[in-house]
């Protein structure tokens, strides 16, 4: 996968887009009217930017292709996990759009894949999908050279990729399991790695050091391999760069209908999140306040929502009718609508090769039946 430093996406102007919804629902003999009944008054790309063409790398971790190798081994080896069992892949699947497709993702005594996963002990949230991570934190496709993604996890506990890659590794539930104290686990996993003349290799070309087995050499692989994946730009991204004719004309009625119901309050930017954590949410009450998801390739994520309670995109969407708490006003004909406009955020070429062993031989992804 060829990757690039990020260059600047110029935006079509505002007065031509300003035009399109009236060119669209000319052409598709709809009426130009959203869930209020209004046009919106400003230009699209004040409320979103295409997707970046290119992968973001923080200056101290910059992208070379055998860590991104090494990366991507290490995604799918379950040595990273106490009872060498489990891998990153375990719950994060291109089968699933990088998730897993379940409510909540089950760890370090589980067998099978995405839903078929059996087992007891389970995650306490809906696991994201890892596409577009590169990204996260972004407000438009421009970006300065100190820019860094983050932050993430649904409580957005970790500031950096690098922090991330490194947490379920840690925890019991995830990835560690009890045979191993927190304490101990990653000087176990070193001396494990340490001991495979492959990945002994691959670290050495990987990071320029005498000892390049460490845990920081480890989280900035994995982190360079979740970054290099990514969506490529959609029809919604097309209609954004002046492509007029990419969305149909009931496509960009509901998107008219997301913008004056309140939905990118939250959904904004090139991901169509703000990555705010959001005290009010429509869903169980009881659990802690999350980060705004985001909503690329929402179509191939299901179930929805942070507990996994929305088994469709359009029961999804029904969350939101009549939340004027949450300063979303959407009615029932409004559904429809912007499922519609949500299937323009689809891709389905983004990358999904499944190495056919890992350097430990050990099952490819752990115990997912492959």
């Amino acid at each position: 996968m060829p990757v690039r430093n990020i260059r600047t996406i110029t935006a079509t102007p505002a007065t031509t887009l300003a035009t399109t919804l009236a060119f669209a629902l000319l052409m598709s003999g709809c009426e130009p009217e959203g869930a209020s009944g209004e046009t919106p008054s400003q230009p699209y790309t004040d409320f979103f930017t295409p997707i970046p063409e290119s992968a973001v790398f923080p200056t101290d971790n910059p992208f070379s292709e055998e860590k991104r190798v090494l990366g991507e081994f290490l995604f799918w080896d379950p040595i990273l996990s106490g009872g060498m069992n489990v891998s990153c892949a375990s719950c994060h699947h291109p089968e699933f759009g990088w998730a897993d497709g379940r409510d909540f993702s089950i760890g370090v005594d589980g067998m099978g894949l995405g839903p078929n996963r059996t087992g007891v002990l389970e995650t306490p949230f809906h696991s994201p999908t890892v596409l577009n991570t590169a990204f996260t934190g972004i407000a438009r496709t421009e970006v300065s050279d100190d820019f860094v993604s983050g932050p993430y996890f649904w409580d957005l506990r970790a500031a950096t990729l690098e922090d991330q890659a490194i947490e379920p590794i840690r925890s019991e539930v995830e990835m560690r399991g009890s045979g191993f104290l927190e304490e101990e686990i990653m000087p176990e996993l070193l001396a494990r790695l340490a001991a495979i003349p492959q990945y002994a290799d691959l670290f050495s070309a990987a990071f320029e050091s005498a000892e390049p087995i460490t845990e920081t050499n480890l989280a900035q692989a994995l982190a360079t391999f979740q970054r290099t994946l990514k969506t490529s730009p959609t029809r919604f991204d097309r209609f954004l760069a002046g492509e007029e004719t990419a969305l149909t004309g009931p496509e960009v009625v509901g998107l008219n209908k997301f913008i004056n119901g309140g939905c990118t309050d939250c959904h904004s930017g090139p991901l169509l999140s703000d990555v705010l954590i959001r005290e009010n949410q429509p869903v169980q009450v009881d659990r802690p306040a999350v980060r705004t998801a985001s909503l690329r390739n929402v179509e191939r994520t299901a179930p929805y929502m942070h507990d996994g309670s929305r088994r469709t995109l359009r029961d999804a969407i029904a969350l939101y009718e009549g939340r004027d708490d949450l300063g979303v006003t959407l009615e029932d004909d409004d559904f429809g609508d912007i499922e519609n406009f949500l299937r323009t955020l689809t891709d389905d070429t983004f990358y999904r090769d499944v190495p056919p062993s890992v350097p430990s031989q050990l099952p490819v992804g752990g115990d997912i039946g492959n």
